[in-house]
């Protein structure tokens, strides 16, 4: 059934509704969706968006990757330069209770600097060399973490672990290794739990809702951000303010997934509203708690809907302020690859590419291993088999056949 990763999801929904022996009108059925999107979808007239992909794996009792075909490794010209890596960062994952350090033990304050390097690496897109780094940086912060005497320095090295999972979670969920995201977001829960940071435990849970989002269950996913939404709301703190904001933004989605276009735009309401006041905008790793990251959100909201006309409105209005992201490519980099999407949706196949290729030179590793990047490039050619130089060009950069 693998149609490799160059093919799309509706080759590999057709193929596996086929082997399973389900009619369209049975798919569309057990999926939830309506039999003229079973329909599009396969013979490639609309992209997969994400909510109808993890539907459809849902229906198949499969993972979603399985109809994204991610990782996509045999994609790499030189795997050398973006996978090679992974393996040392599971065996590093491994070693969390017999670490290998040579020489003395890194402090604090070296750890906290080697974390914020490589926040600043992800937030660049730079993920081959965050797994580069990582492996030494978890080794040593497994050794801190042993030669904690203190109940104090236990929570404190916890906080710091905590952090380093955070990278290890977006590095794999970035290469489409689910089963790694899963397990760096358990043991993130777990160093929250012992960080004695109320609010590291709500922004755990934040991020364990990006694979219940992922793989579309979105009640669970929601209840996981309620539970959140609750305890950062109790400290009452301005860093938990800006935590609430960034789970509205995460609750937005969930209910744009649902098809809620009300309920959505009230959770954007709302952290905008919260972010207005001035709280922090990046109290803790991967939470942007700031005007652009609402507003990049806003128009996530009707993409998510397969709304491209209010999508595409919404963007045009949308002046991303450079001091609101600090060089956040990757954060740039995904609005760019959603306006693709709303372009696609709303019928122009030239803005959609020009679309890709602002997000291609903005965060080009986040691109190439993006799925919705694969689908708008299925959807544009699907649209027009008179393939372009530049649809022919980019998509071979990506290795999509079209």
């Amino acid at each position: 059934m693998d149609e490799g990763a160059a093919g799309g999801v509706g080759q590999r929904v057709a193929a596996l509704r086929k082997l399973l022996g389900l009619k369209q009108h049975q798919l569309a059925t057990a999926a939830h969706v309506s039999m003229s999107l079973v329909k599009k979808v396969e013979a490639g007239h609309a992209p997969a968006s994400p909510s109808f992909t993890a539907a459809c794996a849902k229906a198949f009792g499969v993972e979603v990757t399985v109809l994204t075909g991610q990782p996509y490794e045999e994609l790499t010209v030189d795997t050398r330069q973006d996978f090679a890596g992974i393996p040392e960062l599971r065996r590093a994952l491994d070693r969390y209770d017999a670490p290998e350090v040579d020489g003395p033990v890194w402090d604090a304050v070296r750890l906290r600097a080697a974390l914020d390097e490589g926040e600043a690496l992800r937030r660049r897109g730079r993920y081959t060399l965050m797994t580069e780094r990582l492996p030494l940086l978890l080794q040593h912060l497994y050794a801190n973490l042993a030669e904690s005497s203190t109940a104090d320095a236990t929570e404190a090295a916890h906080a710091l672990l905590g952090d380093a999972y955070s990278l290890v979670a977006a590095i794999a969920y970035r290469f489409g290794y689910l089963d790694l995201t899963a397990l760096a977001r358990d043991r993130m829960s777990h160093s929250a739990r012992r960080s004695g940071d109320p609010l590291r435990v709500a922004v755990a849970q934040f991020f364990r809702s990006t694979l219940q989002l992922h793989r579309g269950d979105y009640d669970l996913g929601m209840r996981c951000v309620d539970r959140a939404l609750a305890l950062a709301g109790e400290q009452g703190t301005p860093e938990g303010l800006a935590v609430v904001a960034q789970l509205h933004l995460r609750q937005a989605i969930f209910e744009a997934r649902r098809g809620n276009g009300r309920e959505a735009d009230s959770h954007i309401d709302e952290a905008r509203g919260l972010v207005a006041r001035g709280v922090p905008a990046y109290p803790y790793f991967q939470v942007s708690s700031n005007r652009a990251n609402v507003e990049i959100h806003s128009v996530a909201v009707p993409v998510e809907m397969s709304d491209g006309t209010t999508a595409v409105a919404r963007a045009e209005r949308t002046h991303l302020p450079v001091e609101g992201l600090k060089e956040d490519a990757t954060r740039i980099g995904h609005h760019h690859i959603d306006v693709a999407r709303a372009w696609v949706l709303h019928g122009d196949r030239e803005k959609a590419l020009r679309s890709l290729y602002t997000a291609r030179a903005v965060s080009p590793q986040q691109t190439r291993y993006h799925p919705a990047v694969r689908e708008t490039l299925h959807a544009i050619a699907a649209a027009d088999r008179r393939a372009t130089d530049s649809l022919a060009g980019f998509a071979r950069w990506a290795g999509v056949k079209v």
